[in-house]
């Protein structure tokens, strides 16, 4: 796979924290955080990035050069500013695919570059936000991008994350000046017969355009260790299949043990498997439902549940998100930079604790319920001896 960065920007919001440099080489933690979105590439094994550069361009030639880990690198520099669509028509000349990602150079968003590339059309990659007014509301219906609104409170609704998959020949049929921009003069312009396709994510998304942001990158972007449960028998009664609000009723041990945690500066993350779903019992809807009641009743004792992650798959789909395949365990210590060797993971059953296990968290603690317990390549302790530390 290939990709084009723009990674000219000026940088002026930042200006009170990060002084004469473009946007991408901010410093974060030490290293720039241009830096940090390579990586993210070099992990879905991208072997060509187009670095779209204009105002301070040398800062990042010299500091990049011509390859980084497993990337070749290729400079497409602007003389002048040619606005987001002039800058990425130049850069699509060093593109040998048929379809190329462009991403901003100030924006991470920890999408899966791979089912998105699977869309195999012209795609925008958009974030389910809640309560914003910074970004302008993307209008989705069908899994089709059917308008653009200007920035304005929503409540909760999807934004645009900043990373496009398009043909390299996009520009082709339409006669477009040097300097135009891609958002408004080309995907608006022309967005009934360019039929966008949304790739909708609720992946990691931090774009650092403001101090705060910045400020936030810099806590974000640190290791950090988490707490991993397993949601029934741990969070709630495990009577078979729950899947909503009126039959979820919450262990009696669970809140103290998350606040206690989240004190000592865990992360709180739930994983779950939820084959319910791929049997035909109960349709997505409801767990996503289901997962909003219980973070908001963890919220109401200000613990905060970074996340809950669900497989929604049957056993006999072998897929490998579902417990005790690690999936899902790698997935949340690759988005929040968790070190799971300072990790915990509980669960009622030894496949719980054996995902966490293949993942590396090397804390593991079994709850007794009805499942059984069998001989494993792992140690485990018991739940209880959580409380008394």
């Amino acid at each position: 796979m290939q990709a084009i960065i723009l990674s000219g920007g000026f940088g002026t919001r930042l200006r009170s924290v990060v002084s004469d440099l473009p946007k991408p080489m901010a410093n974060v933690l030490g290293k720039p955080f241009l830096e940090y979105i390579l990586d993210e590439l070099n992990d879905y094994h991208f072997d060509k990035v187009v670095l779209a550069v204009g105002y301070k361009k040398e800062a990042i030639m010299d500091y990049f050069g011509n390859s980084y880990k497993n990337i070749k690198l290729v400079y497409s520099i602007e003389d002048e500013p040619l606005g987001t669509g002039g800058c990425i028509k130049k850069a699509l000349s060093y593109i040998d695919d048929p379809y190329v990602f462009i991403l901003n150079g100030d924006t991470m968003f920890k999408i899966d570059f791979i089912k998105m590339a699977k869309l195999n059309c012209l795609s925008i990659a958009c974030k389910h936000l809640y309560n914003f007014d910074r970004y302008g509301e993307v209008k989705i219906s069908n899994q089709k991008i059917i308008g653009f609104l200007e920035k304005t409170y929503v409540q909760q609704g999807y934004i645009n994350g900043g990373i496009y998959y398009m043909p390299k020949n996009i520009f082709d049929a339409y006669q477009l000046p040097t300097k135009f921009s891609l958002e408004k003069d080309f995907f608006e312009k022309y967005m009934k017969e360019l039929n966008i396709q949304a790739f909708l994510s609720d992946d990691y998304f931090i774009d650092i355009g403001i101090p705060e942001d910045y400020l936030k990158a810099q806590e974000d972007f640190k290791k950090k260790k988490a707490l991993f449960l397993d949601r029934d028998g741990i969070i709630n009664i495990d009577y078979g299949h729950v899947h909503t609000i009126e039959q979820f009723k919450f262990t009696d041990f669970i809140f103290d043990l998350c606040k206690k945690y989240q004190e000592k500066g865990y992360l709180i993350i739930i994983i779950t498997n939820q084959a319910g779903i791929g049997k035909g019992l109960y349709p997505e809807s409801d767990t996503i439902k289901l997962n909003q009641y219980v973070i908001d009743e963890f919220k109401k004792r200000d613990i905060n549940i970074s996340k809950i992650y669900y497989c929604p798959h049957k056993p006999e789909d072998h897929c490998s998100c579902r417990k005790p395949e690690p999936g899902l365990f790698i997935k949340a210590i690759k988005e929040f930079n968790i070190d799971s060797s300072e990790s915990i993971a509980i669960g009622d059953k030894l496949s719980d604790l054996e995902a966490a296990y293949k993942a590396g968290v090397k804390q593991l603690y079994f709850r007794k319920t009805n499942y059984d317990e069998y001989p494993v390549e792992f140690h485990y302790n018991y739940i209880k001896d959580l409380y008394e530390k």
